[in-house]
């Protein structure tokens, strides 16, 4: 995969502009950036939990999604934008009531689709809590 385009920094301006978070404790935050690979991490603290003290499904999904337009974005020239064209998603194992760890990996970058395969954890856990397939048209 090509290098990157866009730094971490500018990224996460990008996703916060489109979409403010409720305060600083529940923003995204890009913990690493590189060639193929993304990893990043939600706060659950201000987001809706599950009966039970689990994170709720919309929001695995919606930190997943986050995930795989940040990396798909990285290799996008600034002023471009990508759109959601798919998810499948699979849940694991129920998530705990901690930050949820999102590591992407670029499958495929093409002029009209990229493909990223999501794995979400919660924080200090071995086995993924969900994991996604996300697929952006590039526009």
């Amino acid at each position: 995969m090509p290098a990157p385009l866009r730094t971490a920094d500018e990224l996460v301006a990008v996703l916060h502009g489109a979409f403010p978070p409720p305060s600083a404790e529940a923003a995204l935050t890009i913990e690493h950036l590189d060639d193929g690979s993304i990893r990043m991490r939600a706060p659950l603290g201000d987001r809706p939990l599950r009966p039970g003290d689990t994170g709720s499904g919309p929001t695995l999904f919606s930190i997943a999604d986050a995930v795989a337009w940040m990396l798909t974005l990285a290799h996008l020239e600034h002023g471009r934008d990508a759109v959601t064209a798919g998810v499948t998603m699979q849940f694991l194992r129920r998530p705990q009531p901690v930050d949820v760890v999102g590591e992407g990996r670029l499958l495929r970058l093409g002029r009209r689709l990229t493909v990223t395969d999501v794995l979400l954890y919660s924080d200090g856990t071995a086995d993924p809590v969900a994991q996604a397939t996300v697929t952006y048209a590039p526009l």
